[in-house]
C-alpha cells in the first residue's frame, strides 16, 4: 500500500478507493505501522510548531509561547494517546454497526475509521500557520469520506446511512473530547 496514492484516492475518489480497499486483506498492525502511525504525527506536530514558532493569542495576556521541551512533550503525549483511541472508536463502531443492519467487524471498522480521519490529519498542517488555521474546517470533508466508505466496509444498508452517521460523529466528538481532556491532564500546555 502506497501512502499518497491511498491519501490522494479517498481525498479525490473516495468511492473507488473503498472498493479497493475492501477487497485488501490490510491486517491491523499493518494499518498502524503503514497509515496510522505516520498520519497521526501531523495534528500534535502541526500545532506545536505553530504554537512554538508563533505563539497562541490568550486574550488580554497577549501572544504566548509554549516552552520547547513543554510543548514537544505534550505533542508527544497527544499522540501516543491518539493512537489507542482510534482502536476504541473502531471498537464501538463495529459494535453497534448490528443496531443499524450491518455487520460487526472490527478490522474493518479500523480501517473505515483510520482511513476516514485521513481529511482531518491533512488539514491539521494548516495549524503550522497563523491565521490559516480556520482551514481545520476542511477535515469535515472526512465525514463525507466516512458515509462513502460506511456501507461498503461495514455492510450498514443506504437507509441507515444517515443515523449511523450521525451517531459516529457523536462518537468521534466524545471521543476526542475526552483525548483532550486526558491530555491536558498528563501534560497541560506550560507557556511563556
Amino acid at each position: 500500500m502506497q501512502l499518497l496514492s491511498r491519501v490522494k484516492g479517498l481525498i479525490l475518489t473516495p468511492q473507488s478507493e473503498w472498493a479497493k480497499i475492501s477487497e485488501e486483506d490490510t491486517s491491523v498492525l499493518e494499518l498502524y505501522r503503514g497509515y496510522i502511525a505516520i498520519l497521526a504525527l501531523l495534528p500534535p506536530f502541526a500545532s506545536f510548531f505553530g504554537s512554538w514558532l508563533f505563539g497562541v493569542s490568550y486574550g488580554g495576556s497577549g501572544v504566548m509561547h509554549p516552552t520547547f521541551s513543554g510543548g514537544l512533550y505534550r505533542a508527544f503525549v497527544q499522540y501516543l494517546l491518539s493512537l489507542p483511541a482510534f482502536f476504541i472508536v473502531a471498537f464501538v463502531i463495529s459494535a453497534i454497526a448490528p443496531h443499524f443492519e450491518g455487520k460487526t467487524d472490527d478490522r474493518r471498522a479500523l480501517l473505515l475509521t483510520a482511513y476516514s480521519y485521513t481529511p482531518v490529519w491533512l488539514a491539521s498542517v494548516f495549524g503550522l500557520i497563523p491565521g490559516l488555521r480556520w482551514l481545520d474546517v476542511l477535515g469535515f470533508y472526512g465525514i463525507y469520506v466516512f458515509s462513502v466508505g460506511l456501507p461498503t466496509m461495514m455492510r450498514v444498508p443506504k437507509e441507515n446511512l444517515d443515523v449511523f452517521t450521525l451517531a459516529t460523529l457523536f462518537l468521534v466528538v466524545g471521543t476526542v473530547a475526552l483525548h483532550g481532556w486526558v491530555v491536558h491532564l498528563i501534560a497541560p500546555q506550560q507557556l511563556f
